[in-house]
């Protein structure tokens, strides 16, 4: 029989939400595990880390942007430090006009003050089998996170601090009692969850309206193109290594299994034919579930009923952007909660 474990939070789930969570925790010294084992579609595994803090088709800022881009940049940079690892590339992304864009982006660029997100008319050059018609212009403040690298990182950190619990997690099987929860030989104060579009299936969480999307990408190679930035008409062009890049993403409400499509496959291929006719090969098809709700907003915090539970959450396809700041929104709840024990 196992000794019996103490501790004051127990995450459930280490994708991004729970890495950056438990990273929150350890600044505020709070004592917690991690229990996680990686899972077909997973979207944290297969995202493309694409960061961008404005709506492309509007030309407006996204929701909270003015807070969540600079917190995601310090939080990204002081975790690279404590790991001696790079995992964030601050990368612009540079949107390919239709006809009339350009004359839409002036517009947008003077009402809603975004000079410091967009250029019109960016002081530089793309490489010459990019088609552009109408030219281009530039979104400033984006990147891309290097998802496996961070999280394999983090998992390798937590295993040193002896805070990680590789084992599969059965909701049925955790005792919820007055002062907390008890799952296995773990005892805890309390217990959040954070794994993505798993947790629309837990019977903790039929009350939240989910709406969940399931996204495909294409890792391909492309020898003919050399690009430092993101690409982006009808989809994103990302480079990940020399001549490696990554083509997304896709969007489906409803879906059989989490096999990758041929007709996803073909309307990435037929989008990036109108952005060029360099030929590539594909290497993988990639997909995952965004964990998202129906008002698209992220849930983080205890349920009123059992507020031994908690929640973080539906970050959908900007988590990149968001979870660095709302982990800490998270960390600073649980730590109120732990002085009011």
């Amino acid at each position: 029989m196992l000794k019996t474990e103490n501790t004051d939070i127990l995450i459930v789930g280490q994708g991004l939400a729970g890495t950056l969570l438990s990273y929150h925790l350890y600044k505020k010294n709070i004592n917690h595990k991690v229990v996680d084992v990686t899972k077909e579609g997973a979207a944290s595994r297969v995202a493309a880390g694409l960061i961008n803090p404005i709506a492309i088709k509007r030309v407006s800022k996204t929701w909270q942007a003015d807070i969540f881009h600079p917190y995601a940049n310090t939080t990204y940079d002081e975790i690279e430090a404590m790991l001696q690892t790079r995992f964030y590339y601050p990368l612009p992304i540079y949107k390919i006009y239709g006809k009339d864009d350009a004359q839409f982006w002036q517009h947008r660029l003077i009402k809603s003050e975004l000079d410091d997100y967009i250029s019109v008319q960016p002081d530089t050059k793309l490489p010459e089998k990019i088609n552009q018609p109408f030219k281009f212009g530039a979104l400033k403040k984006c990147g891309r996170l290097d998802m496996t690298t961070l999280l394999d990182s983090y998992r390798h950190f937590l295993k040193n601090q002896n805070k990680i619990i590789e084992a599969p997690f059965n909701d049925r099987d955790v005792e919820v009692n007055l002062d907390g929860v008890k799952w296995q030989n773990i005892k805890a104060k309390r217990l959040i969850f954070c794994r993505g579009s798993f947790d629309a299936q837990s019977h903790f969480f039929k009350h939240l309206k989910w709406n969940n999307t399931k996204g495909e990408l294409l890792n391909v190679c492309i020898e003919q193109l050399h690009l430092n930035s993101i690409l982006s008409k009808g989809v994103f062009v990302m480079p990940v290594g020399d001549r490696q890049f990554k083509i997304g993403a896709t969007y489906s409400h409803s879906w059989e299994n989490l096999e990758p499509t041929e007709e996803k496959r073909q309307e990435l291929l037929q989008k990036w034919s109108v952005m060029s006719d360099l030929p590539l090969t594909i290497t993988k098809q990639l997909t995952g579930i965004r964990p998202t709700l129906a008002d698209r907003r992220p849930v983080y915090g205890f349920l009123e009923d059992q507020p031994n539970i908690g929640i973080f959450n539906g970050l959908g396809s900007r988590g990149g952007l968001m979870a660095p700041y709302l982990a800490h929104e998270m960390a600073t709840k649980v730590m109120n909660q732990l002085n009011n024990l």
